[in-house]
């Protein structure tokens, strides 16, 4: 009984759990402290939020596992030598990091909207010596404009990466200037294998914005369809399945509630 005790008061204390009884203020203010630490782990050695203890996919990574592990082990049957991978909503970086490393010279096109969360990917890109490419901007379906959207938090999201790409109104001072562009801007000079969207609400204008990167490569996607934010983005999955047809894809299996694995028929 003690040992039983023991163990769970151990657990219960890494887990910073103890933190909830703080008034949600003042639990939100320590979250959002932007202070980063360095983490060396199973998966490669990161820099990450030090205090954001509820974002998952910090927690994912400090605890040497791999945050989408599915979508990772996915990737690994497509992504050949001598290609490219773009990743769409990269967040901290770990999965487009071993993307890289899957075959030998893969280049991962990373992309993360977030300037916050950017310069983390950034910083753990270079401490990794990985093959990849960061690039800060909104991946839709325009380009030559800049959007207005709200800064990342974790107040409303268990993680950083859950954040909606939301346009701020003339009222909300809690804004960042990105500029938007699509994948069909870029001039990729090597095959792309494999393409992973997760882009929390933009995959839609994101995909119709690589069409003839699209028809020129065929290569496998994997994409996030998330009803809640299908809602205030005003379209259905109905929408995503006219889009497969018309580029002559099919929908090869859902991986999870939100995820689905596209190819070519």
């Amino acid at each position: 009984m003690i040992n039983f005790i023991k163990k769970n008061l151990t657990k219960f204390i890494e887990s910073k759990r103890y933190l909830y009884f703080l008034p949600r203020p003042l639990r939100m203010k320590l979250f959002s402290i932007k202070k980063l630490k360095y983490y060396k782990t199973k998966t490669g050695n990161y820099y990450l939020p030090k205090y954001a203890y509820k974002d998952i996919i910090r927690n994912c990574i400090i605890n040497d596992t791999i945050f989408d592990d599915h979508i990772y082990q996915i990737a690994k049957e497509y992504i050949k030598p001598n290609s490219i991978v773009l990743d769409l909503g990269s967040n901290f970086g770990q999965l487009g990091i071993l993307f890289s490393k899957i075959q030998k010279d893969v280049d991962v096109y990373c992309f993360e909207s977030s300037r916050y969360i950017f310069e983390i990917l950034k910083k753990n890109i270079d401490i990794n010596n990985a093959n990849a490419i960061p690039f800060n901007c909104v991946i839709g379906n325009k380009s030559g404009t800049k959007l207005k959207i709200k800064t990342a938090s974790l107040k409303d999201y268990n993680t950083y990466g859950s954040n909606i790409i939301e346009i701020a109104n003339d009222q909300n001072n809690d804004f960042e200037e990105v500029e938007q562009k699509k994948i069909d801007d870029f001039d990729f000079k090597k095959k792309i294998t494999f393409m992973k969207i997760d882009i929390q609400g933009y995959d839609l204008m994101a995909l119709k914005g690589s069409i003839k990167t699209i028809l020129k490569h065929k290569m496998p996607i994997v994409f996030e369809y998330s009803p809640e934010y299908s809602e205030q983005l005003n379209y259905t999955f109905s929408d995503f399945e006219k889009f497969i047809e018309s580029i002559d894809y099919y929908v090869v299996k859902k991986i999870d509630y939100y995820n689905y694995l596209i190819k070519p028929k």
